[in-house]
């Protein structure tokens, strides 16, 4: 059966399952912690003995050793032990330590040499070393043992950690829902301006000619398609028949040849452009055809054949209708632009457009960094609560579901 844990409870709770696994190890930790400050103190001690402050003329072996003394209290009074045993604060305690002992080292090799010039200091020099050594012992016996056994329980305090991270995501979530809500008179203030200008837009995109122009377009594209698969398999003869004619292959007039080259490139152009009844494209395409079956014109029968049929729908006025159809419809297009600009209904609905993209930028960007991190801790979260639900389950043998307040 699934319990139903407070998210504000559960750090309590995890902690007491496991208090019984995780006490011995950090017993342990304690009590090698507190060896190695005995050790320190022991140093501390040793190094009392090179003090020589108190005396009112003391000589350079005198002020070296004092400077031994000051220098080792000034080292190892940084070295405080945690105040919660943790792997990650065992960690961060032995590195400093072995910090502090190697900068004591380097202090040492600079003034011990000094000293050991003077036979007086040679007990105390040996103390000190005896005393360094034991300290260096516990540290290194501390970082092999110590910290190597207590890493078993990382895999606990991992949860720990877990579950106060999730702690915290979930109050900056919080936090972020209720700078988020501060702006929302901002941002309804904003959005009916949208929605006001927005209606505006609509009003001038509906206008009938506006309308009747989006029509007309959408007509002119179908005739445009239906137009250019009619001259698919001409532009690829007239391609050829040009190619000829400008390797001097065969002979082909300058209007002839402009007309074809203006047909593979811009078909509909050409026979919207052409006067009704396509009398010029007629003598062009009729030139074509006559052109086409010299020996310099090669072209497989299948195709030759289906470009003669196109040939011929346009020779027999058989697009005609299109033509007429997309000559008007561009004329009345025509003519609806030039009204829409005596009225500026293009340049208003630009405005229009530009004035809501703008307000809608505006209103994104009052709450869009607010958002984007609150999705951010949406998915932390989420996984947090996944993860550490998984592995109570697997240390404690207890199926929990996180309930957050």
């Amino acid at each position: 059966m699934t319990q139903k844990l407070l998210l504000s409870d559960a750090l309590d709770w995890f902690s007491k399952q496991i208090s019984s696994t995780l006490s011995s190890y950090r017993n342990n930790a304690h009590k090698n912690i507190r060896t190695i400050h005995n050790k320190i103190e022991d140093l501390m001690t040793a190094a009392h003995r090179f003090d020589y402050s108190d005396i009112k003329d003391p000589d350079v072996y005198q002020n070296y050793s004092t400077t031994i003394f000051n220098k080792t209290n000034e080292i190892f009074e940084k070295i405080v032990p945690p105040e919660v045993i943790t792997y990650n604060k065992i960690e961060d305690y032995n590195h400093l330590c072995k910090n502090q002992i190697a900068a004591y080292m380097n202090l040492l090799s600079k003034y011990l040499s000094w000293l050991k010039r003077d036979r007086s200091y040679k007990d105390k020099v040996k103390n000190l070393d005896r005393v360094l050594g034991r300290l260096k012992e516990e540290v290194h016996k501390f970082e092999n043992k110590t910290m190597v056994h207590y890493s078993e329980i990382i895999k606990y305090e991992r949860v720990i950690d877990d579950i106060e991270e999730l702690q915290k995501n979930v109050q900056r979530r919080t936090e972020l829902n209720e700078e988020i809500d501060s702006h929302s008179e901002d941002i309804e203030r904003l959005t009916i301006i949208v929605e006001e200008k927005k209606a505006v837009l609509k009003e001038l995109k509906d206008h009938p000619g506006f309308v009747q122009f989006k029509q007309n377009k959408s007509e002119l594209e179908k005739i445009e398609i239906i137009l250019s698969n009619k001259v698919s398999e001409i532009k690829k003869l007239s391609f050829k028949v040009v190619k000829a004619a400008e390797s001097k292959k065969i002979e082909i007039d300058v209007y002839d040849k402009e007309t074809l080259k203006n047909l593979i490139k811009d078909p509909f152009g050409v026979l919207i452009r052409e006067s009704d009844g396509y009398r010029g494209l007629k003598a062009t395409l009729n030139t074509l055809k006559e052109r086409s079956t010299l020996p310099a014109i090669q072209m497989k029968k299948d195709k030759l054949k289906r470009a003669y049929e196109n040939i011929d729908e346009i020779l027999n006025d058989e697009l005609l209708e299109h033509q007429k159809r997309a000559k008007f419809l561009i004329q009345q297009n025509d003519a609806i632009n030039d009204k829409f600009k005596e009225m500026e209904i293009d340049v208003k609905i630009k405005r229009y457009e530009k004035e809501i993209d703008n307000l809608k930028i505006d209103i994104n960007r009052i709450t869009l960094p607010l958002r984007r991190e609150l999705d951010h801790v949406e998915k932390k979260i989420e996984t947090a609560k996944e993860t550490i639900e998984k592995r109570v389950l697997d240390f404690t043998n207890q199926l929990i579901s996180l309930i957050f307040e």
